[in-house]
């Protein structure tokens, strides 16, 4: 299919998801569902389809029937959409059947180590390898993308579920199907645990991917020979469609609370996959034993503006429907920033980000370390992108002129090699603790993973470095440490070999006695490292033989964050922001393509205060200037929908704004 028939591609994305309850289909009115829609000015709907329950008239036994189709039917309800140019994606559940549908096929289900299944309110969770899943399921998605005439599909819960709503987990599957097909592949029992310490795991971490990339191959091909139109969800083989992800909350969740989850999330979506549309929804609902009541207003429009300033869409999703919605505490806020993209919906499409560093991400990174990085590259205002490994191998690294690795530790040779590359190029790579320490299987390098890092050897890792320091023996690279002298070190330490052209800086204080008070001093400074420099080509290594992104994300010192900001600024030669922006306004920079016209945005983060979100204070005289190749022929707000105010000079624009609350867009046109 030709880009031209891609109804997604450089559509303005205003989604919205009513989680249908199947009573919701008791009374429904396809207009009243559509002019609610439309008081959004959303322009496309999720609605529940197929799967657990079938919400219209199936022809298949294996597909359970909703006994509460009296309302106006799916089919009128997608007619009276299309009618109003909203375009509707089908959400699918393959991951359960009720109750009667396992009696009759027992061996559908999943199954814990101890040979137990899992139901949950009379729906019994199913396997991926089982017949319900590999042959039922497809003939479902065929029947409901032919049966009605949707735009797209989502599948929810996809994929190997050892959890239940209640967050009980239950381990690896060992359902019959799953055992034959290990054994075959591999010629081994399933391991009883998740762990990677057990060679059965790591082949069964692989045995994972290859199956759930044959069955996306085998959904894929089914929907593509039955429906070429349609928008598929999260089909990343492709590279089209929409990448479909949530921000939400949980209330056991630990701390503490990430508050760039939807910049995060639509990040690593448009920095990975530009092709995709970004769809990160705002959840509604406080968690899933309470779905009726919604997190503060004030979040959900933070999601939002988060959301467009990084490059994606805006999505909504709540349980039932919008006329039945017992708090509706948050519409008003959602609706004001619906409003604004349907009045500005073609300037945020076709964007390219012009960010300077790309920050590496994967699923078995460490959070805490990525997390961290990401707050400093936030927060001292350069400008980043995600990117997750292995895909990021297809996307050119070129642009950016420092990639950061944080604490990856499984990598594979051709993504070690490639960094490697990049730095030779003229690039610089910053690497830091244990990455690329194993391979993607889990399974340890005998030597250091990075040519460019300049180490002989890795001597150990010492993970308890409680009462440590690196003492600051040359400072003037680090102008944020003029009245400090020492930099924490709580956690882990690689103690490393290097090279002898690799250059060292600052020096390890060893954990020494931290009371009483009388004998709170160290005797002892060590020659190793806090952060090393290798000159590799006509670029770079860095290397940080720790983790000051988890110092930064558990702890939030600016003792650490301030070491990571000298560090990319005067040792990478990152540039940064120039201006007077607190570190609580986010900031990205967009090129609109084709429109000779660059994108600045802003979001306030302020109204973040410990675990809750209130309304960001307004923001007053700020300035923001950076590298622009030109004087722009006009500055104009698309919030205020008025010039403002700027300065160039010495190919620095300076732009000045009046005042700041939630979220800014400020298009320059050149």
């Amino acid at each position: 299919m030709s880009q031209s028939q891609q109804w997604w591609r450089n559509r303005p994305w205003r989604q919205i998801q009513t989680n249908l309850r199947e009573i919701d289909m008791r009374d429904i009115d396809a207009e009243r569902y559509v002019a609610d829609l439309q008081a959004f000015n959303a322009n496309v709907a999720m609605i529940n389809t197929a799967g657990i329950i079938a919400s219209y008239p199936t022809k298949l036994p294996y597909h359970f029937q909703s006994s509460y189709l009296t309302g106006d039917s799916l089919e009128e309800i997608i007619a009276a959409c299309h009618r109003a140019d909203i375009r509707v994606i089908a959400r699918t559940d393959f991951s359960k059947v009720r109750r009667p549908l396992y009696e009759q096929h027992p061996e559908w289900a999943y199954k814990s180590p101890d040979g137990v299944i899992v139901d949950y309110n009379g729906d019994v969770h199913v396997c991926l390898n089982g017949e319900y899943q590999q042959r039922c399921a497809p003939e479902i998605i065929k029947e409901a993308i032919t049966e009605l005439d949707v735009d797209g599909i989502f599948f929810n819960m996809g994929g190997y579920q050892v959890t239940d709503y209640s967050y009980r987990y239950y381990g690896i599957c060992h359902c019959d199907s799953c055992r034959r097909a290990f054994a075959k592949a591999y010629g081994l029992d399933l391991p009883k645990e998740e762990d990677l310490r057990d060679p059965a795991f790591r082949y069964y971490r692989q045995f994972q991917a290859s199956t759930l990339a044959a069955y996306e191959d085998k959904i894929t091909d089914v929907i593509l020979k039955a429906r070429p139109d349609i928008c598929i969800a999260n089909c990343l083989r492709l590279q089209e469609g929409m990448i479909r992800q949530e921000s939400n909350t949980a209330l056991d969740r630990p701390l503490p609370r990430w508050p760039y989850s939807a910049s995060e999330n639509t990040k690593w979506a448009v920095g990975t996959y530009p092709s995709m549309v970004s769809s990160n929804t705002t959840v509604d609902f406080l968690d899933f034993s309470h779905r009726h009541v919604a997190v503060s207003p004030a979040q959900q429009q933070l999601r939002l503006a988060q959301a467009l300033a990084n490059g994606g869409g805006l999505d909504y999703y709540l349980i039932g429907r919008l006329d039945n919605h017992e708090d509706r505490s948050g519409f008003a806020g959602i609706k004001e920033m619906f409003r604004y993209h349907a009045t500005h919906g073609e300037q945020y499409v076709n964007l390219e980000s012009r960010a300077e560093v790309a920050l590496l991400n994967a699923p078995v990174a460490d959070q805490a370390e990525f997390r961290g990085w990401y707050r400093v590259l936030t927060e001292h205002h350069f400008l980043f992108d995600v990117l997750l490994v292995p895909q990021a191998l297809q996307r050119p690294w070129d642009k950016y002129k420092a990639i950061l690795v944080p604490d990856v530790r499984q990598l594979s040779d051709e993504v070690v090699s490639r960094l490697d590359a990049y730095a030779a190029a003229g690039g610089t790579l910053v690497s830091t603790c244990a990455s690329g320490f194993e391979n993607e299987c889990g399974e340890a390098r005998t030597g250091p993973p990075f040519a460019s890092m300049g180490m002989h050897d890795i001597l150990s890792l010492r993970a308890d470095n409680r009462a440590s320091y690196f003492k600051l023996d040359c400072k003037e690279r680090f102008p944020r440490f003029v009245d400090t002298d020492l930099i924490y070190l709580d956690t882990d330490y690689v103690f490393a070999a290097y090279r002898d052209e690799t250059k060292r800086y600052f020096r390890l204080v060893p954990p020494h006695r931290f009371g009483p008070p009388e004998r709170c001093y160290y005797t002892q400074v060590t020659e190793h490292p806090g952060f090393t420099v290798h000159r590799y080509g006509s670029g770079q290594g860095i290397y940080i033989p720790w983790k000051p992104g988890e110092h930064f994300y558990r702890h939030g010192y600016t003792n650490t964050s301030d070491f990571a900001a000298d560090l990319l600024e005067h040792v990478a030669g990152v540039p940064r922001l120039r201006g007077s922006l607190p570190p609580m306004v986010e900031a990205t920079l967009f090129e609109q393509q084709s429109r000779d016209a660059t994108l600045l945005q802003l979001v306030n983060g302020t109204g973040h205060f410990g675990v809750t979100f209130f309304a960001p204070a307004a923001l007053s005289g700020l300035e923001v200037g950076f590298a622009y190749e030109a004087a722009p022929q006009s500055v104009y707000s698309l919030v205020a929908e008025a010039e403002r105010e700027f300065e160039y000079r010495a190919g620095v624009l300076t732009i000045k704004l009046d005042r700041l609350e939630l979220f800014e867009a400020i298009k320059i046109s050149r």
